[in-house]
């Protein structure tokens, strides 16, 4: 695996969109949007979306750990490689 394969790996892990959580709350991703705002156009938070949060985080964890652990096996195999 050279640089940039290593970096793809890093890289690669998708982020929590506002589309991402509205699928879950059942709601637009505008609202979503709007609810994240300040001002007179803002929304009020959807019902439900503290345990939604959690949740997306918590699988967005999941996918970072998995990254570094990739990316701790390279570390091994490269300096292996090096000898």
């Amino acid at each position: 695996m050279d640089f940039k394969e290593a970096t793809d790996v890093l890289w690669g892990t998708q982020p929590v969109t506002a589309a991402d959580m509205a699928e879950r709350l059942g709601k637009d991703p505008h609202t979503i949007r709007r609810a994240r705002m300040s001002g007179p156009n803002a929304r009020s938070a959807p019902k439900g979306w503290e345990a939604v949060v959690a949740d997306l985080a918590e699988k967005h964890a999941d996918e970072l750990e998995r990254r570094v652990l990739m990316l701790r096996r390279l570390t091994v195999e490269l300096r292996t490689e090096d000898r």
